[in-house]
């Protein structure tokens, strides 16, 4: 968290200063406070975080991590004459940054990016060190508290910046809310630095009890006050969307399952009826898919699901709904498609599988597919009688494929026949 920059009166660290109207402002029981409970929700999330899944589980370890750090440092900027000047001073401001790469390591993962070694790395180490030459070597301790801050200012910046990038084509409402409590505590900083800055005096020592110094340590409490439930409910946020996906996606392909397309069918049927628009249901079922299975294994027949299922999809519009039907068999609701339209969607499915090769294990092999459709032009909202119409069409052209096949082999066996 941002180190108090204020400038204070000369010569030594007051242990009070009187404010605005004769009040009294002591940091101290701030620290205290900010020590105990951010130390006290580290732990708790830490002790917690078995119960989540593994990717959620790695982003809750960082800010668990980040807020005992936190803690620490409060606690090591209690009192001076208790730790000495390096820990009050350098350590603890070092302690604060690297909150603060902590948090934007974790919100990286929890928004599925990729951090950068330098923003976690970089800038605790160099207020380390810079604070620690003002300390022994060139001593002045308020130009070594403007740095911290500068270094706080990015990062807070950084993590406003990425907690308001959408992710899947959404903001998830937690995710603004602690945008605009890092946004918040960046201006106050901003402010604090300006103000050190313009003032052009910058005593050897720093009076941490001045208002300006006690208003900064408030912000930066109240805004990890404020961070840290937004962040529980972020995690809850893609907790929540992942078992949603995981009771209605296919754990192999990644598409839609039965049960979830029934609903999608349910409700796209009803707005079709309502709309009068046509709507169009395709099956399609892989050709000897089985011989796979039985020559290469089940794991090679998983990797030829995954890639027909990818090849399927891309051949298939945007708002199209594609799910696992069951085995080899892939079912794809067509809103808003006529007979025409799907029959096209159907043939460039058809082309992508000639162009497609399947290599598994060293061998390179082809596969067919067939395809059943059904059209329900003008809608009639029933969308089994629809899937069946479907299946009987795909099951007639497996028929006429299996028929030519049968046909092939009795010409070539005829031909090699001697003529009687």
């Amino acid at each position: 968290m941002p180190s108090d920059v204020t400038i204070g009166k000369e010569g030594r660290l007051t242990q009070a200063a009187e404010g605005i109207n004769g009040m009294i402002f002591d940091i101290r029981p701030f620290w205290l406070v900010g020590a105990l409970c951010f130390a006290g929700s580290g732990l708790l999330v830490l002790v917690v975080k078995n119960a989540y899944q593994r990717e959620l589980a790695k982003v809750i370890s960082v800010w668990g991590a980040a807020n005992i750090i936190l803690g620490v440092a409060f606690a090591l900027r209690f009192e001076r004459p208790w730790v000495g000047q390096f820990l009050f001073y350098d350590l603890a401001g070092a302690l604060m940054t690297l909150c603060l790469s902590l948090e934007y390591l974790g919100v990286s993962w929890l928004k599925h990016q990729k951090p950068r070694l330098v923003w976690i790395a970089a800038p605790p180490s160099l207020v380390l060190a810079v604070t620690t030459w003002f300390t022994f070597v060139h001593r002045n301790i308020s130009i070594a508290l403007i740095f911290c801050n500068c270094a706080n200012l990015v990062l807070l910046a950084l993590l406003a910046v990425i907690l308001t990038r959408k992710e899947q084509g959404r903001r998830p409402y937690p995710d603004v809310i602690a945008a605009c409590a890092y946004g918040g505590l960046s201006t106050v900083t901003f402010l604090v630095i300006v103000d050190a800055v313009r003032s052009g005096v910058f005593p050897l020592e720093y009076d941490f009890f001045q208002l300006r110094g006690v208003a900064n340590a408030i912000a930066a409490i109240v805004t990890e006050a404020i961070v840290f439930p937004m962040f529980l409910m972020m995690v809850s946020e893609r907790l929540n969307r992942s078992l949603v996906e995981l009771a209605m996606c296919d754990s192999l392909t990644g598409l839609y399952n039965r049960r979830a397309f029934k609903e999608i069918a349910v409700r796209e049927m009803a707005g079709a009826a309502r709309t009068r628009l046509p709507l169009s249901v395709v099956l399609f079922d892989l050709d000897r898919f089985k011989s796979v299975n039985d020559t290469l294994g089940h794991a090679a027949g998983d990797a030829v699901l995954i890639k027909a299922a990818a090849a399927i999809r891309q051949s298939l519009r945007e708002e199209d709904f594609l799910c696992r039907w069951g085995g080899d068999e892939f079912c794809a609701l067509m809103p808003r498609a006529g007979w025409e339209q799907a029959e096209k969607a159907a043939e460039r499915v058809k082309l992508a599988f000639e162009k497609s090769s399947f290599e598994i294990e060293g061998k390179v092999f082809s596969l067919g597919v067939s395809i059943g459709i059904a059209s329900d032009d003008p809608p009639s909202g029933d969308i089994s009688g629809l899937i069946r119409q479907a299946d009987a069409d795909l099951y007639r052209e497996k028929k006429e494929k299996r028929g030519a096949v049968e046909a092939a082999a009795l010409g070539a066996g005829a031909a090699a026949s001697p003529a009687l």
